[in-house]
């Protein structure tokens, strides 16, 4: 009876060890997380250029820049020269946190990759890097954004 015994506790030690490198979200709170947000994140672009058309027509490609600046309850979005400021909200369970966006306004034009208006779920989140990804509409496939401090 001993040694099932032992091998368990041996087995639940090892799991917990090589879980405990992995960087997980869990037991956050949402105030925690607010304060970890806070401060100007810029994208991590990928791909690093946009194909932008012209006013004559032409083609050409650019850097793409972008920039989300968080404070208590809004988000500034700075992508080029266009501005966008969005209220958010967070929801932390026990092992999920999820960003909601709500009101991001204009469109972008330029990409149109910063439609964010809905939720967002933060797989990451520590003092140099923000990952969040979302599905949005449940059929256009998963869209994951990487941000550095």
């Amino acid at each position: 009876m001993k040694a099932p015994f032992s091998i368990f506790i041996l087995s639940l030690l090892c799991i917990l060890s090589f879980n405990s490198c992995l960087k997980q979200e869990y037991f956050k709170s949402e105030k925690e997380v607010k304060k970890e947000l806070q401060g100007t994140w810029r994208l991590i672009p990928i791909p690093k250029f946009d194909s932008i058309t012209n006013p004559d027509l032409t083609r050409s490609a650019i850097v793409h820049f972008e920039t989300w600046t968080f404070d208590d309850t809004k988000v500034t979005i700075v992508n080029y020269n266009q501005t966008s400021e969005s209220t958010y909200s967070i929801n932390t369970s026990i092992s999920t946190v999820k960003l909601y966006l709500d009101g991001i306004i204009p469109e972008f034009e330029i990409p149109a990759r910063s439609r964010s208006n809905g939720t967002w779920q933060i797989v990451k989140l520590d003092e140099n890097i923000l990952n969040i990804s979302s599905d949005k509409d449940g059929t256009s496939g998963l869209t994951q954004l990487e941000f550095q401090k």
